[in-house]
Parts: structure tokens; C-alpha cells; sequence
């Protein structure tokens, strides 16, 4: 099964925002600052070393209602940006969308919800559970630093989560061109990895949601990193 990055088309034809930035924005100030909600801060509100390997505790979260303003000129699509946004929850979704992939094998996941003043639909922020550094099969990996336009690519021999992480602080926009990851994932239609912020959809389930007419997205058929499993 095919594997492409996902993430939210920056066309103004489609988004209406000419500089493709946020659709929404983000009203911290009419959201109910209750425990629900503090909670939920302490987890998503700026980086958190041990984020990765304390996921579990996400999914016993009790949801507040986040609100959000549509931006001046914006158009409503099934997947939008926000902003600010929390961290790692950098998309949000329509109600369509979030029913359509609840279908799929998704693994443990997480739905926020978001409501945009004057929007009847409900919008959804999403977590899913990621695959973490300390999970990837770096000997099947590919890494790279460089840019093949500027033809300086360099290739990386990386052994472990802890050299990644050192080879990411020297080259920060460096990374993987193949990315091999246990084959327990391979039955999932989304992944969400923790070596790139943007999720990986299976070819069956791109499909179905274009079948579905949905609005927004964007798909990296030619430029995602390679997805494999072992």
C-alpha cells in the first residue's frame, strides 16, 4: 500500500487567503478557562521533552470547546490552519472529514472540538498516536541534509534516535528521504510520525476522501518522504 504526505493547499482560489496563512483565527479569549481546559494546555501549550513518551496520557483528556474566528477574506474548507496553534495540533478538521476517517484504521487518536463563530459545523483538532524516533529501523532509513535543487545533498549514516536528534540540531531542515518504521503500522490508513510534522495517508484512503469531495486538501504525490516498513 502507498503512502503521501498530507497537508492543507496554500491556493487563495481555494483557501482565500492570498498569503496562504491561517483561515482561522484562534479567540483564546472567548474560550472557558476551566480545568478541561488548563488541562489540555499543560499537554499542547509549547514543546515538551517528554511529549512523546507520555502520549497515552492524551486520550483520558476531558475535551474543552476551542473557538476561533474565520479570517477576513477565508473560505471554508474541510481542512483549514488555524493560528496561533497549539503544538501538535497544527490542522483542524471539518466535521465530514473527522466521520470519513473515523471509518479507516487509525490507532489511538484524540478529537478537540472547535467552533468557529458563525459556522454551524463543528471543526475538530485531531491527535493521533505517533510513531516516535526511538521506534524507527534507522539502518533501513534514508537521511539527508542539502536540497537536490541546489545539488548539495549530503547523505547521513544515523544509528539511533539519540544521533538523529544531534544530526537534526546541526542540520535543522535536514531529514529523512526514507523513512522505515515498524511493520505493526503498516494496517494504519494515517500515521503521524514524530520525525515529520505532517501525516502520512494511505493511498485507499486519499481516494475515498476525493471521492468524498473533500475541500482543502493537499497531496504530496511527488515530494513526500518514502514511507516503508520491516
Amino acid at each position: 500500500m502507498n503512502y503521501y504526505q498530507i497537508d492543507r493547499t496554500a491556493e487563495a482560489k481555494i483557501i482565500g487567503i492570498k498569503n496562504g496563512t491561517s483561515q482561522v483565527e484562534l479567540d483564546e479569549n472567548s474560550i472557558e478557562k476551566n480545568d478541561k481546559y488548563l488541562d489540555f494546555e499543560k499537554h499542547f501549550n509549547g514543546f515538551k521533552k517528554d511529549f512523546w513518551h507520555k502520549q497515552s496520557d492524551i486520550f483520558s483528556l476531558n475535551t474543552p470547546i476551542l473557538k476561533g474566528k474565520l479570517r477576513k477574506g477565508a473560505k471554508i474548507t474541510d481542512i483549514m490552519r488555524y493560528g496561533p496553534t497549539y503544538q501538535y495540533l497544527f490542522k483542524m478538521y471539518s466535521k465530514k472529514y473527522v466521520d470519513i476517517i473515523k471509518t479507516f484504521h487509525l490507532g489511538n487518536f484524540k478529537t478537540f472540538e472547535f467552533k468557529i463563530e458563525d459556522i454551524n459545523e463543528m471543526y475538530y483538532l485531531l491527535f493521533i498516536e505517533s510513531v516516535t524516533l526511538d521506534e524507527i529501523i534507522y539502518d533501513k532509513s534514508t537521511i539527508i541534509s542539502g536540497h537536490k535543487i541546489m545539488k548539495n545533498v549530503k547523505y547521513h549514516i544515523i544509528k539511533n534516535s539519540i544521533e538523529y536528534i544531534e544530526f537534526n540540531s546541526q542540520f535543522p531542515t535536514g531529514g529523512f528521504e526514507k523513512l522505515t518504521i515498524p511493520k505493526k503500522y503498516s494496517e494504519r490508513d494515517i500515521i503521524q510520525t514524530q520525525a515529520s510534522s505532517l501525516p502520512f495517508y494511505s493511498e485507499r484512503l486519499i481516494d475515498f476522501l476525493l471521492d468524498c469531495n473533500i475541500t482543502g486538501l493537499q497531496i504530496g504525490y511527488k515530494n513526500s518522504i518514502q514511507l516503508e516498513f520491516d
